[in-house]
């Protein structure tokens, strides 16, 4: 899930999506670009904080939850993390192996319900929390930048039938690969509303095979540019690039679910700046 710059500044920003108990979530702080635009550069440290909601005496409710309590591991830019049993925080510098940005991965111990802690940051950093844990029936929206991939965890419940998606990625390309019960359900290969601008001779090929260029290709295959072939949605033409096909939305993509398994993963590859899309994954019917 995204946070914005001003989201986090200050008093700070609600979770908008549950953690799972056990689930490792890596949090990306973007210093350049960012949403204000505000500090094109980092003169110093900025900081990331944690923190268990308080009550409306700014105690932590009793019993005290132990919502900060977890696992920290992966730290890249992110240094001096200090914690207790209900808030940590982590300083922010510009030595990850990502230009101006910090990162860090944390396992909770117990489920932290929506709006159940507080994400706080200083010195204008944007941030990305992944994966995202949503119910089906649930829209979710990326409003705009560079993301390869963004996860999206949906519980489809233990219920059989149809499960319907809305996979939707506007103007500029994207991919969506959807996967339940260990297999790849559903692959839509780059599609936009635009196919031909993008695809080999269009006025923005060089844009689309520029973000793409050294970056893993979802299926195992190498990184791009790869040798022409393919078939299907997932075609590589004779720069080394994928075919863009036409988006199929608002229509929706179908995958049959026949068993029990509840959670469907959906990555969205969006390598171009810039890029927003919508994503729906229907409960089964």
């Amino acid at each position: 899930m995204q946070y914005t710059a001003q989201e986090l500044n200050q008093a700070g920003q609600y979770i908008k999506n549950p953690l799972t108990a056990g689930t490792p979530y890596t949090f990306s702080l973007f210093r350049v670009p960012n949403s204000t635009g505000a500090s094109p550069t980092l003169s110093g440290s900025g900081y990331f904080t944690y923190e268990t909601v308080r009550d409306a005496n700014g105690f932590y409710a009793s019993p005290i939850p132990l919502r900060a309590l977890g696992t920290h591991e992966n730290a890249d830019g992110a240094n001096t993390l200090v914690s207790s049993s209900y808030i940590f925080s982590y300083e922010l510098n510009t030595n990850g192996s990502e230009p101006q940005t910090s990162s860090f991965t944390f396992t909770p111990d117990i489920d932290i319900p929506i709006s159940g802690v507080m994400f706080r940051a200083t010195g204008d950093y944007d941030m990305m929390a992944m994966p995202i844990e949503d119910a089906c029936g649930t829209p979710q929206s990326f409003p705009g930048g560079q993301s390869y991939p963004t996860t999206l965890n949906i519980s489809l419940g233990t219920s059989t039938g149809t499960v319907g998606c809305l996979l939707d990625p506007l103007g500029i390309p994207d991919r969506f690969i959807v996967t339940w019960d260990g297999s790849i359900v559903i692959d839509t290969g780059y599609i936009s509303a635009n196919p031909s601008t993008y695809s080999l001779g269009g006025a923005a090929r060089n844009s689309f095979t520029n973000a793409l260029t050294g970056k893993i290709a979802p299926e195992g295959g190498g990184t791009y540019p790869l040798p022409p072939g393919g078939s299907g949605n997932n075609i590589i033409q004779s720069d080394g690039y994928p075919q863009v096909f036409a988006r199929t939305a608002p229509g929706l993509i179908n995958f049959t679910k026949n068993n029990s398994t509840s959670i469907a993963t959906v990555d969205a590859y969006g390598p171009i700046g810039g890029t927003g899309w919508s994503v729906k994954i229907n409960c089964p019917v």
